[in-house]
C-alpha cells in the first residue's frame, strides 16, 4: 500500500493538545481504536516502543515523531498525521530516550503487514527531511481537512 492510499481525511488531525508524548500518543491511539483502525492493546504497544525506541526527528525548524508499534496490534493500515497545538516532548531517534525534543507534527503508524513497516518508515523520513516547506504547512493547518489536502498534493 502507498502512503497516499495509507492516508485518509478521517485520520488526519490539527490542534491536538496533550502535555506529554504518552498522552499524545494516548490521544491518536484511542481514535484509531475508535474508527476500528487498531486493537484494543495498541496503544499500550506504541508508547512503550517509543519509550524505549524514540522517533522524534531533529529537523532543522519543525520537529516530526514518527511512532509505530508491531503490526499484531493492527487491523487496518492508516497513517495518522496530527499537527500538535503546542510542541511536546519527545525522545530523538537514534539516541537515548533522555534526549528530547519539541516535537509539533506526529505522523503515527498503523501498518498491518510487519514486512511493509520499515519499506514505509523510510519513505516517510525521506519525505519528510527533503520537505521542510510542507512540514511547516501542516505545522500551521487549522483543521484535518486542510492537513490531508496539503498531503495529498504533495504525495501527488
Amino acid at each position: 500500500m502507498s502512503l497516499i492510499d495509507s492516508i485518509r481525511e478521517e485520520t488526519c488531525f490539527a490542534g491536538i493538545q496533550g502535555r506529554t508524548d504518552e498522552e499524545v500518543l494516548g490521544i491518536l491511539s484511542d481514535r484509531l481504536y475508535e474508527q476500528g483502525i487498531v486493537k484494543g492493546d495498541y496503544r499500550e504497544h506504541v508508547i512503550l516502543r517509543e519509550k524505549n525506541y524514540p522517533t522524534g526527528l531533529p529537523l532543522k525548524h519543525y520537529k516530526v515523531a514518527i511512532p509505530h508499534t508491531d503490526a499484531c496490534y493492527v487491523e487496518e493500515t492508516r497513517i495518522c498525521v496530527a499537527a500538535l497545538k503546542e510542541p511536546v516532548e519527545f525522545g530523538t531517534m537514534g539516541s537515548s530516550a533522555d534526549e528530547k525534543i519539541p516535537v509539533h507534527l506526529v505522523v503515527m503508524l498503523a501498518i498491518k503487514e510487519q514486512h511493509a513497516q520499515l519499506d514505509v518508515l523510510q519513505e516517510l523520513i525521506n519525505l519528510i527531511v527533503k520537505n521542510e516547506k510542507m512540514i511547516e504547512e501542516l505545522v500551521m493547518a487549522e483543521d484535518g481537512g486542510k492537513l490531508y489536502h496539503i498531503l495529498k498534493s504533495c504525495l501527488g
